[in-house]
Parts: structure tokens; sequence; C-alpha cells
């Protein structure tokens, strides 16, 4: 029951935004009642924090772990290997968290900050710190625009599907997932070296 519960609000949440779905709405398309996503989640901001824990705390761990010493030290390029395999995965993550971020409310905001946020551009600034310390890329590039830049990259064919599918006439598929990433390790690492 928790997997079709996480499965209707995956479904639910994409489509309308997590204001505009009730717990009703989303117990009716799990096939259950309200009751089970208070007893496995405790609310819908329960059942919502459950949904990106489970898909990004994996890739965040590994990146962790890299950073840790477990593997080595994470760098631009297997941070934006990991980011990337995140959303093609979970093509369907940016569009709902774009949505929930610029409409989803404060509440939404602060606690996507707090639980994904403090934990992913910590890693990707110490990999830019990194990277510039080692001459691997410009010592006068500002951290926080390269991180943005980065992210950016990462992200956007994933937000921008729809444009790139129909005007574009390329499928976000996983050859195209690819190709686009070793387009922006080129364009990241060409464009930030010294």
């Amino acid at each position: 029951m928790r997997n079709k519960l996480l499965d209707a609000a995956r479904d639910l949440f994409t489509l309308r935004g997590y204001e505009a779905v009730s717990t009703r709405r989303l117990a009716r398309q799990a096939d259950t009642t309200p009751a089970m996503i208070h007893y496995y989640f405790g609310d819908k901001h329960g059942l919502y924090r459950a949904l990106l824990e489970e898909i990004l705390s994996p890739t965040l761990s590994r990146l962790e772990g890299i950073m840790s010493g477990d593997a080595g030290e994470v760098t631009i390029e297997n941070f934006m290997e990991a980011y990337v395999r995140v959303f093609r995965e979970h093509p369907w993550l940016p569009p709902l968290i774009f949505r929930e971020m610029l409409d989803g409310g404060e509440e939404f905001r602060q606690q996507f900050a707090e639980r994904i946020g403090s934990r992913v551009l910590p890693i990707l600034a110490g990999a830019i710190e990194r990277e510039r310390a080692q001459g691997k890329i410009r010592a006068d590039l500002d951290t926080s625009m390269t991180l943005i830049s980065v992210m950016s990259l990462c992200v956007y064919p994933f937000l921008a599907r729809p444009l790139i599918e129909s005007n574009l006439g390329r499928s976000v598929d996983d050859s195209f997932v690819e190709q686009w990433l070793e387009h922006a390790r080129r364009l990241v690492y060409e464009g930030l070296s010294s």
C-alpha cells in the first residue's frame, strides 16, 4: 500500500501540483483511504517528503559517500552524471519540483531547501572549489554562479522536454540524455578551464 500511495503522489503531484491534490484524491488514486496516508506518512507533507527522499536519497548518499572518501572525490563531472541519472530515471521529477518552486508556496520551498538543497548544493560547491584549487577550472569564477550554471545544464532538457521534442524533433530518450550529458560536460569543462 505504501508504494501505491507513493505512485499516486508522483502522478497527481506532477499533473496537478502539490496544493491542488487532497489526501482524499491521493487515497482514491491509490485505492485506499486517507487513514493509510496518515498511517504510513503522517500527512500529505510526509508523503511528499517520502517521495522525494526515496528518489533523491540514494544519489545523495552516493555523492556524500564519495565526499567522505569512500570512493575518491566528487568532481563536477560525476556530480553531473549522478544528477542527470536521477532525472533520466524519474523524468517527471524536474517539472514537479519546478512547478512547486513557483506555485507550491513558502512551505514547500522551505521544506525542499532544508531536506534536499542543503545536501545537494554543498556537494557541488565542494567539487567546484576542489577543481578550482587543482587548476582544472578558472580561479576567477564565482562558485555560486558556476553551481547554478552546472545544475541548469543538467536539468534543462527535462524541463523543456515538450519544446525539444515538438520544436527540435529530438526525443529526450536515453540516447539523447547520454549525448546531452557529454555535451554539457564539454561545455562546463571547456568553458570553465583555465
